[in-house]
């Protein structure tokens, strides 16, 4: 199953990794999009593509969400956005979690759960998290049935030195690795249940996985490092929302650089990122209310 699973995000990643802009490479973006709705509809997800517009742009949210009444049980998020900045590739930012969002998506929709799902991929983000803003703001039936949300962000890079892990000031940096091989999973207060209950169940599903948690204070306003992700609108709006991720610049020397490509990539650790993921909503959505 490794190596089938190890194809397939070679695949989606070849298919992904490429400058995606709305300003310099609108084509590039577009042809993502399509890609993205593409492989929801073969998973028979329930496809919307939502226009979103931005400074004489426009670019799509690509939604797949599974059956179920959400007015019962609630709406899960979990996304991860497919634009990337000027200049880069966007292998490891964003091209891994939107990967990742693919492959979560399509070993959940194997089996039926009892409380559905919507898989998003977020335009924007670049540019101040413009499609979750705008998911969550122009839809305020969906706004109250959303129960919770996870952000994926950058799950692709690892470096295996000692001292190759960095954290910003407000971090103990003595409670935590020096070594950049394990996945973070980041929330504020409100969201401090989901934050542990997501490590656990990633570790449970994938106990090789090192999982390290950061719960910040309060709703999380004044921690700028940790709020630059599709999460932080979710936080603003009182929705318990957490990140994953693989901390970004905190450890990637490729960040935002022409030099985010998919070399660089473990593709492992994205697969054991999105079965980590995958193992905990399973879990979840059967248990949950």
């Amino acid at each position: 199953m490794t190596e089938l699973a190890l194809e397939r995000i070679r695949q989606h990643l070849e298919n992904i990794v490429g400058e995606r802009n709305p300003f310099t490479r609108p084509e590039q973006l577009e042809k993502t999009a399509q890609y993205l709705s593409s492989q929801f509809e073969a998973m028979g997800l329930k496809v919307t593509q939502e226009t979103v517009e931005y400074e004489g742009t426009r670019s799509c949210n690509i939604l797949g969400q599974t059956p179920g009444d959400p007015d019962a049980n609630g709406l899960f998020v979990l996304a991860a956005h497919y634009d990337s900045v000027p200049d880069t590739p966007g292998a490891d930012d964003n091209a891994s979690a939107v990967t990742a969002l693919l492959e979560i998506a399509h070993d959940l929709c194997q089996t039926p759960l009892p409380k559905p799902i919507v898989f998003c991929a977020f335009t924007l983000e670049e540019y101040g998290f413009i499609g979750a803003k705008h998911f969550i703001q122009h839809d305020l039936k969906r706004k109250n049935q959303i129960s919770a949300m996870i952000s994926l962000e950058m799950l692709g890079f690892i470096n295996t030195t000692p001292g190759s892990q960095t954290y910003p000031p407000y971090v103990d940096a003595s409670q935590y690795p020096d070594t950049g091989d394990f996945i973070a999973v980041v929330g504020n207060e409100p969201s401090a249940g989901l934050v542990q209950a997501l490590a656990g169940g990633m570790t449970d599903s994938v106990p090789t996985l090192k999982v390290e948690t950061l719960v910040v204070p309060g709703q999380g306003e004044n921690f700028t490092d940790v709020r630059l992700s599709d999460h932080s609108p979710f936080w603003d709006a009182g929705i318990p929302a957490v990140m994953v991720t693989d901390t970004a610049f905190f450890r990637n020397p490729n960040y935002h650089q022409p030099s985010d490509t998919l070399a660089t990539l473990d593709l492992e650790f994205i697969h054991n990122n999105a079965r980590a993921v995958a193992g905990f909503l399973k879990q979840f959505l059967n248990h949950h209310h």
